[in-house]
């Protein structure tokens, strides 16, 4: 039987794309990983990972036994969840993963409405960035999550999604409010510009818009929080990109306005509901997957992408 730990090693090395960056994840030292792999590759006489540039990705043999780790993962979380249903642990515990824009939306609607209903359910959310969000759900570290611009990755279910457009937002007594139009990113690129850290879905579709423009952004803030950002354009004179759609739960700040960004780019910018494919989902966490699409916020996605999709339940 191969070692366990060795497993967990491999596929956070592979999902990570290096022994460093897998090391930084999950908190074990560098050299302690690259031990343990090259047994296990002693064990096997085959090889688990090769060099793709500056990255390390699985072989195929690797790849088969992160399939295989992964596997083992679901089973015990399957197993265990049938057995809390066995003791009838007060309908369960759910595990979920939300954009930090999203967290009044989430928990002034879905998510009262949820635990209304199932008041003894046990509830995690976390606030991830996508990048975080998906390694999260690739990891079974949540059952599902609300994220922007996910990967289109075959590992994902896309259940639903909701178009989100680029905004500049700015103080409203910002220059742009006075153009007269809708600014483009070549009139943004005049005034200090606050983004996201990359692991942002919103600062990754920024980026391909500027791209696609051939605009260079030389951004004077870089954070990992969309109210700082938002702080320091209430200074002024700064100017912050990001996906929005105003409601009633996601009104700015009254000293800054937000103005639908001008780009010629095809880029589709979508909210999405996600999913591990594969995952066991117990019943109680397919009810909150319920509820989150049929807010209202949603539409689902086609058929080929969301066959894992629990059915509306009726009444």
């Amino acid at each position: 039987m191969i070692e366990p730990t060795r497993l967990r090693y491999l596929f956070h090395t592979h999902i990570c794309g290096g022994i460093r960056q897998a090391a930084e994840r999950i908190n074990v030292a560098p050299s302690t990983i690259s031990r343990q792999i090259a047994q296990l590759e002693s064990e096997l006489g085959l090889a688990v990972l090769e060099k793709r540039g500056r990255s390390v990705v699985a072989t195929k043999v690797g790849l088969s036994l992160c399939e295989y780790y992964r596997a083992q993962q679901s089973a015990e979380i399957a197993l265990r969840e049938q057995l809390d249903a066995i003791r009838n642990v007060e309908h369960g515990r759910v595990r979920l993963s939300i954009g930090e824009g999203f967290g009044p939306w989430v928990v002034n609607g879905p998510l009262r409405d949820f635990q209304n209903r199932y008041p003894r359910v046990e509830m995690e959310v976390l606030v991830h960035p996508t990048a975080d969000a998906v390694h999260a759900l690739l990891e079974d570290q949540v059952d599902l999550a609300v994220t922007y611009f996910a990967p289109n990755d075959p590992s994902l279910v896309f259940h639903a999604r909701s178009e989100v457009p680029i905004c500049v937002v700015v103080h409203r007594d910002h220059a742009l409010t006075r153009l007269g139009r809708m600014p483009r990113l070549s009139d943004v690129v005049s005034y200090p510009v606050g983004l996201l850290q990359p692991q942002f879905g919103g600062r990754q579709i920024t980026d391909l818009i500027a791209r696609s423009e051939r605009i260079s952004l030389r951004p004077v803030l870089i954070a990992n929080s969309y109210l700082l950002i938002r702080s320091f354009v209430a200074l002024g004179k700064g100017v912050f990109l990001m996906p929005y759609r105003p409601s009633p739960q996601r009104e700015l700040n009254e000293e800054l306005v937000w103005l639908p960004l001008d780009y010629a780019a095809q880029i589709a910018s979508y909210t999405q509901i996600v999913t591990r494919r594969g995952r066991h989902l117990p019943d109680v966490t397919r009810e909150l997957l319920r509820m989150l699409i049929s807010s209202g916020e949603f539409e689902r996605c086609s058929n080929s992408q969301q066959s894992e999709t629990p059915p509306p339940r009726a009444g």
